[in-house]
């Protein structure tokens, strides 16, 4: 009798264990993919209330899996809080999407339109908690902010032996919501000479022209002093797309305004080859990105936080460039491995530029001297 008992209670500990270390015991919904939207996002046809079934909230991770694919995703408010280039879930518009943040989503997965997906709570994500402003988002109220160009995301390009105020960065003088209006009066009392748009293509910016003929943007546009072409987010995916902004920049005259959406990923990767070009160092081309997280999260410098998101947001941007060998996939680098080095902005950019995205020496150096003076 007493062997019977050990071996059943012993049978009953082995069946715990493994019921608490199988994650396919863990709750699940399924979705299915419904189609393929804006940057290649995977649109699903559940709801926000769908995750309480399974008790995920804004932060989790959420472990995805689809016949022989499984990762992880954080679930997140909007666009905010997400790591580069790992995978999320949000919801914008009323619809659920998931993709790759600053990846080229089908590039990353096998995953389709028709497929089914089961979705499971798998713990809070490790940076969650200490990035409580970064995960919350921004305001879109003017009175939140401490001036008009912080709201903007407005100002001059800084750093190394860069010309000052001769390049300047924003959010969007067309499609930025409530800073819209403000963003355009700003190029307009700024005296901005020529204007690059990464977000929208001509097409969709004759559109924006026409319905708001009175902006200073608009006015610019039908002067022919606004390139537009729409870029994709994942920069590093797109050599040629590279080149097409730094031989466009070397173009224009006057002084420059550059903008995407908000002025914040697209915008400030590229503004920060060109401050690295004229010789920033890396923390001034890292607190220059950062200081967009700051003006529209709260973000403090210094704090834990910010040391938190630059890690996790900019400094993985910057690693690619002087390891381009994960340029395709950057969403399958290890990443907890990843040992940071500072190195010479301009050194790594130029090979960059040279070696990866197949640019002259001699158009590279013609963009240094524009940055700094020289022509």
């Amino acid at each position: 009798m007493v062997v019977i008992v050990t071996v059943a209670i012993a049978a009953i500990v082995a069946c715990l264990a493994i019921y608490a270390n199988n994650g396919d015991d863990k709750p699940t919904i399924t979705a299915s993919v419904t189609n393929i939207g804006s940057y290649e996002n995977l649109y699903l046809d559940i709801s926000i209330e769908d995750f309480e079934k399974i008790k995920a909230t804004i932060g989790d991770d959420i472990r995805v899996k689809c016949e022989n694919e499984s990762f992880t995703a954080i679930l997140c408010n909007e666009f905010n809080g997400i790591p580069s280039y790992e995978a999320f879930i949000t919801f914008t518009e009323g619809q659920c999407c998931l993709g790759y943040f600053n990846c080229y989503t089908l590039e990353s997965t096998d995953i389709d339109v028709g497929d089914v997906l089961t979705l499971s709570r798998e713990g809070r994500n490790q940076y969650v908690d200490k990035m409580p402003n970064y995960i919350n988002g921004y305001s879109e109220i003017l009175d939140d902010y401490d001036s008009i160009e912080d709201f903007c995301n407005f100002r001059a390009l800084s750093g190394g032996n860069l010309v000052s105020d001769s390049i300047y960065r924003s959010a969007s003088p067309w499609s930025s919501g409530t800073r819209t209006a403000y963003t355009d009066d700003l190029y307009r009392t700024y005296e901005i000479d020529y204007l690059m748009c990464l977000n929208m293509d001509d097409e969709r910016a004759k559109h924006f022209a026409e319905g708001f003929p009175d902006a200073y943007v608009s006015q610019m546009y039908n002067e022919g002093k606004v390139l537009c072409r729409e870029l994709h987010p994942s920069t590093h995916s797109y050599p040629e797309e590279c080149k097409f902004f730094i031989e466009s920049f070397l173009e224009a005259e006057g002084k420059i305004g550059i903008f995407c959406s908000l002025g914040k990923d697209r915008t400030g990767v590229y503004c920060g080859i060109l401050e690295g070009l004229a010789g920033a160092t890396y923390d001034e081309v890292r607190d220059d990105f950062m200081l967009t997280i700051c003006n529209y999260y709260g973000v403090e410098k210094g704090s834990e936080e910010y040391y938190v998101v630059a890690e996790i947001l900019i400094d993985r941007i910057l690693y690619l460039f002087e390891h381009t060998e994960y340029a395709a996939h950057p969403e399958k680098v290890d990443w907890s491995k990843v040992e940071y080095v500072k190195y010479d902005p301009e050194e790594v950019f130029t090979k960059y530029l040279v070696d990866f995205v197949g640019m002259e020496n001699e158009t590279v150096q013609k963009v240094k001297d524009k940055l700094t003076g020289n022509i």
